[in-house]
Order: structure tokens, then C-alpha cells, then sequence
């Protein structure tokens, strides 16, 4: 595809918003026209837990009128967002039914990870703040209406990363009943934030010195263009005069109901300012609208986009696995071994790159529950990967890597016990990416590294994995056995292990 003209539509607490862009190859991104429609969705959300038919009605509404827009600039790809506020709610299925019968447009949730992480790629497309997070330690701050996530980058990595429930909007609709009687209720609401927030820098931050913070989220674009109004040479740095100033200015925070979100928004960046020491805070104007369209162009375009994001996951989940003291010369190892032999019999499994992902991050993640208690690791390690965010990961990818894992020794249940949360396609990934695990994990069974490296040959319906090594493997052929069963009830092929010592 030399070029094309793509449509962003995002619904998210706020407005409705859609952006078109040009891309190709050659020029990059460009963004031709910005549209959007005020949308009070938290409030609803968060209140009865329900959309109303009029909100429905007025989503739909808009997205016709976007449809008539579209037309005028020729798209010819789109995509529809929508963020986890509309997942919790009680009639998600019904409003996204709706929006696909009344505008023909077919919806797609994303979660919390899957939004923070096309925020990370948009971010790619302002080149001087990303090179912060590709050099020096750089604290992420990404602020919407219901959260804030706090992502930590050091030399260039995604080290670590925590979701607290401190949206402008949740703050907003939790004080606002008690903004009359408050006697100062900027001190109010930094109260309220500040015991998750040194909690974080407790357990993240200890001898991690920041030395540049960045800030995006849904109510920053319009914060950074009321600055850039009152002042045109207005960069997007936030000056440490007014981080520290103890009257922030009212117009700021006056006037429509957006402005009334402003104020937590501000309050937690000066917060996180003086809790990390750090002065040196930017406010980046991308949305999510950019981030569709930065994955649009990496994805379908073939645009480079110049970050390897793949390893920004990886990164991620090992950090993981750090925190929970796993054996990671054991990891590495294993990862090895079920790489080359994914690698090698894709014509036997059929499945593609994400998949690959998924079986690395399974891997990585597969041994973190014997932190807590090592009789039940498997089904702890299943625990800690459900209540735990990997940006870049959806919350279906995480189950699936979860659920690899839960079951790496133990016979895998029958599709009937996993069907309320899985289609059949993801059911049969899981046994697939699980007896690949199972078979690479026994070739380290007494994590000494004994076998780093497999040869893989499949002939005469045997495939037959050779061992080069010189040490002593009795045990893993022994124990080879069960997992070669394990393989060939899922595969149709039946793995045998050889030995060859060649000292190499």
C-alpha cells in the first residue's frame, strides 16, 4: 500500500473525537483535519455503572456525521476505539450492537494496556520527547479520566509500570460533593493522591533517580493549548515557577466542565514533580487518535516507525519476573529452546509472530508464582499474570499467556471448562503454545543450562529434537517422556530426544 487515508475514532470519557490522516512511505504521517464532539461518558460510567439511550443515540449520531466527513476526504481504512469505560458498564454489548446497526461502524474495545501502549508509539512521532525516553531515565506519566500510569524508562527500556485509580474524572466526581465545605480543596485533592503515589515511589523509585518526566492523557492536549495561548513561545515544558506556584491560575480551572478536570490533572503532575525531585516535566499534546494511527502505519503501511516496541514488551515482562525473583538463567534458557522449536515446526502449529510473543512472555513469566509459595506455583504464577498489566498486551493475550502457564504440568482441560472466557481458535493456541512450553521446560528440568541449543528434524511422522551437549541429561530423558505424550496428543507427531556431544 503506497499510501492512504485513515480515519482515527476514538470514544473516550470525554468527546468523541476523530482525526484523518495521509500516510505513506514517503512522507510519514500527516494529519489533515481534527473533529470532535463533547462527551460526558465517566459521568454515566462511573455513576450507574450504565449508558443511557441518549448517549447512545447522540454517539451514533456523531459517528454518522464523521461518516460524511470521511467521504469528503476519501478514506479508504478507519478504525473505532473505545476505552475500558465502556467495557465495565452493565449494557457494553448493547451499545456497541447499536453503534454497529445504526453507523455501520464495528467497534473495538481496547483495555488499559492496549491504549497506554499506542500513547508510547504516538509518542514516537514527536521526535525530541521520545529521544527522552530512549536516554535517560524518564518517568512516563499518562493521565486519563478514570487512571493514571506510571511507566518507568531507563536506558532506553521499559523497566517497570503501575496503573492507580487517580483520573481527573474519578478524583473530580469522588470530592466534588465535598468542594463546598473544603476549606482549601487543592489541599484536598493532594491529600487524596498522595498515598498512592509515594507507595509508588516506594516500591519503584528507591535509588532510581528521574531525570525527565513526560506527561500525555486525555485532558493534556487542551492544558498544553491553553499555555501555548497565554503564551506562544510555550514548548510544552512546564516551568518549575509553576509547578511550585501555591495559587495554580483560576482561569485555568473556571468556565466549561472539561476546565473542572483540569485542576487534578495539574495537581498530579506537581505532585509526582515534587515527590521525584525531578523539575524537568513536558507535556506532550498526542491523543490516542495519533497512536491508532502511528500502529495503523506500522502495521499496514509497513512504516517504520523506529522503535523496537516488541522488546519494550519483553523488557517489561522480565522485570516482572525480576521482581518475583525468578531463576532468569533458567528463562533464558527455556526461551531458547521453545523459540527454535516454534521456529521450526510452524508448518505443524500454523500460528504467526504474536503467537511467537505470547510463547516468549509465557516463558519469562512461567516460574514467577514459586516466589509465593512453590508447592502452587503454577497456579500463583496464573494469579500475579492476571492482576498484573503488560503494556502492549490485551487483557485476552494476558488471560491466554495465563492460562499457558497455569497448566505447564498439569493435563490441559477440556475446551467445555474454559469456554465462557475463550473462542475455540484461542482455546487451541493455548494447548499449542503449552505443550511447546511443557517440552522446552523438561530439556531444563534441573536448570543448569545443561542443553542451550536444539537441532529439530521432522521425518516419517517423528520429530526428532537433538541435544548437543556433553553434560549428563539422563534426567531430562526421563522426564521427556510425559511432555513427548503431551506433544503428540496436541501436534499429531511424536518428539524423541536424542543426544549428540560434539563438545561444541
Amino acid at each position: 500500500m503506497a499510501n492512504s487515508i485513515y480515519a482515527a475514532i476514538n470514544i473516550n470519557s470525554n468527546d468523541l473525537s476523530m482525526k484523518i490522516y495521509e500516510i505513506s512511505k514517503q512522507y510519514g504521517i500527516r494529519e489533515l483535519t481534527h473533529v470532535r464532539r463533547k462527551l460526558s461518558l465517566f459521568t454515566e460510567t462511573y455513576r450507574k455503572e450504565f449508558i443511557s439511550y441518549q448517549t447512545v443515540s447522540e454517539i451514533c449520531s456523531t459517528l454518522n456525521d464523521f461518516k460524511r466527513i470521511m467521504a469528503g476526504f476519501d478514506v479508504d481504512s478507519e478504525q473505532v476505539y473505545v476505552t475500558s469505560e465502556l467495557r465495565e458498564t452493565q449494557n457494553s454489548f448493547v451499545v456497541i450492537d447499536q453503534i454497529k446497526v445504526q453507523t455501520g461502524f464495528k467497534v473495538k474495545v481496547i483495555s488499559n494496556s492496549e491504549a497506554r501502549f499506542l500513547y508510547y508509539k504516538a509518542l514516537t512521532l514527536e521526535t525530541n520527547v521520545f529521544n527522552l525516553l530512549t536516554h535517560d531515565t524518564t518517568l512516563l506519566v499518562d493521565i486519563d479520566a478514570g487512571s493514571v500510569q506510571l511507566s518507568i524508562f531507563q536506558s532506553g527500556k521499559l523497566t517497570a509500570t503501575q496503573n492507580l485509580r487517580l483520573g481527573s474524572a474519578r478524583i473530580r466526581e469522588l470530592l466534588i460533593v465535598v468542594q463546598e465545605e473544603a476549606y482549601d480543596f487543592n489541599a484536598l485533592i493532594d491529600e487524596y493522591i498522595e498515598k498512592d503515589l509515594v507507595l509508588f515511589k516506594r516500591l519503584y523509585l528507591n535509588n532510581i533517580e528521574i531525570h525527565h518526566i513526560i506527561v500525555i492523557g486525555e485532558m493534556i492536549p487542551d492544558i498544553y493549548y491553553y499555555l501555548k495561548s497565554q503564551n506562544p513561545d510555550f514548548d510544552g515544558h512546564v516551568s518549575k515557577k509553576l509547578l511550585n506556584r501555591k495559587k495554580l491560575p483560576k482561569e485555568l480551572f473556571s468556565g466549561s466542565e472539561k476546565a473542572a478536570l483540569f485542576l487534578p490533572t495539574v495537581l498530579i503532575c506537581r505532585k509526582i514533580s515534587r515527590l521525584t525531585s525531578c523539575d524537568d516535566l513536558s507535556m506532550s499534546c498526542i491523543d490516542l487518535s495519533d497512536g491508532m494511527s502511528a500502529d495503523f502505519a506500522e502495521k499496514k503501511v509497513k512504516f517504520k516507525l523506529g522503535h523496537d516496541f516488541v522488546q519494550d514488551i519483553l523488557s517489561s515482562a522480565e522485570h516482572i519476573a525480576q521482581k518475583y525473583k525468578s531463576d532468569m538463567n533458567h528463562i533464558e534458557n527455556v526461551q531458547t529452546l521453545a523459540l527454535q522449536i516454534f521456529d521450526r515446526i510452524r508448518k505443524l502449529h500454523g500460528l504467526g509472530k504474536r503467537e511467537r510473543l505470547l510463547l516468549q512472555i509465557s516463558v519469562i513469566l512461567h516460574s514467577c508464582g514459586t516466589y509465593i509459595n512453590e508447592l502452587q506455583s503454577r497456579e500463583c504464577s496464573y494469579r500475579i499474570i492476571m492482576s498484573t498489566e503488560i503494556i502492549g498486551i490485551s487483557h485476552k493475550e494476558r488471560a491466554i499467556i495465563a492460562n499457558v502457564v497455569r497448566y505447564n504440568k498439569d493435563s490441559f482441560p477440556d475446551y467445555t471448562e474454559l469456554a465462557d472466557e475463550f473462542t475455540r481458535e484461542d482455546y487451541i493456541t493455548i494447548v499449542k503454545l503449552n505443550a511447546i512450553l511443557k517440552t522446552a521446560n523438561v530439556l531444563d528440568k534441573s536448570n543448569r543450562q545443561k542443553i542451550k541449543n536444539v537441532g529439530v528434524a521432522l521425518e516419517d511422522g517423528i520429530l526428532t529434537i537433538t541435544a548437543d551437549t556433553m553434560a549428563d541429561i539422563t534426567l531430562e530423558k526421563g522426564l521427556f517422556h510425559d511432555k513427548a505424550n503431551v506433544f503428540q496428543e496436541v501436534f499429531g507427531i511424536r518428539p524423541i530426544l536424542r543426544q549428540k556431544r560434539t563438545g561444541r
